[in-house]
């Protein structure tokens, strides 16, 4: 709908679909619109300033989170997201592939290829294990303090996102959707049988020693960890 009037407006360039809008087949109910919007350079300003080319939709909540865009619902409980990029800034812009919507005629679309997609992260088991044994021992002194919100985020936000990064490694892959900026996004369709052990690793606000104690015995049955250092934890548990 938003392609359909752009080329009213001599300054677009291009609408590039992102995330869902460029393999649609993961579209569904819960998706977002994310896209970016091209235009000439110069005209950038123009184009965040004015926002009528988003639609005949009537917009209900606009939200300018980035220099470059907003966040947005229409009317019909549609929710979005875009940024308006210049020629010139799209070809330094970091982001994965995406699909054309709309192309100003006489445009070659090899211009918006871009040379900075993200690359898959190399992931060192060895790293992101002691990183999270080292989040999970200092999460408990904090604990032991009665600081509970740091040790929640050092135990159930990072001592987990370490531990997230490695399951791919850990267990065989099936096939799903890997977002290359979040690791946790579609790790479910990766992992079925999943969902018990994260929600082990993750088990509330009340409950960091259980979480933190579930994690430990995952590495230990997983990985190799230092011994010492388990058991400078383990005191910390008991």
């Amino acid at each position: 709908m938003i392609a359909d009037g752009l080329n009213k407006f001599e300054d677009v360039i291009c609408l590039l679909g992102l995330g869902s809008l460029y393999e649609t087949d993961r579209l569904d109910d819960y998706s977002d619109l994310d896209f970016f919007l091209i235009v000439k350079n110069g005209c950038k300003d123009k184009f965040i300033k004015d926002l009528s080319w988003l639609s005949n939709i009537p917009v209900t909540y606009l939200f300018k989170n980035t220099p470059d865009g907003y966040k947005f619902f229409y009317e019909d409980g549609i929710y979005g997201e875009f940024a308006v990029f210049s020629e010139e800034e799209i070809s330094k812009a970091h982001y994965n592939k995406g699909k054309i919507f709309y192309l100003k005629e006489g445009y070659d679309p090899i211009l918006l290829k871009t040379e900075n997609e993200p690359k898959p992260k190399t992931v060192y088991i060895d790293y992101n294990m002691n990183e999270a044994l080292t989040n999970i021992y200092v999460g408990l002194t904090r604990l032991k303090r009665g600081e509970v919100s740091s040790a929640t985020t050092f135990i159930q936000t990072y001592a987990y996102n370490n531990i997230l990064e490695i399951i791919d490694t850990i267990f065989p892959k099936e096939e799903g959707f890997k977002d290359l900026y979040v690791n946790e996004r579609r790790i479910e369709f990766r992992h079925s049988n999943i969902f018990q052990i994260l929600s082990n690793m993750k088990q509330g606000y009340l409950k960091n020693k259980e979480s933190a104690g579930f994690i430990i015995d995952f590495i230990n049955e997983n990985l190799s960890p230092n011994i010492f250092i388990i058991n400078q934890i383990k005191k910390l548990l008991d």
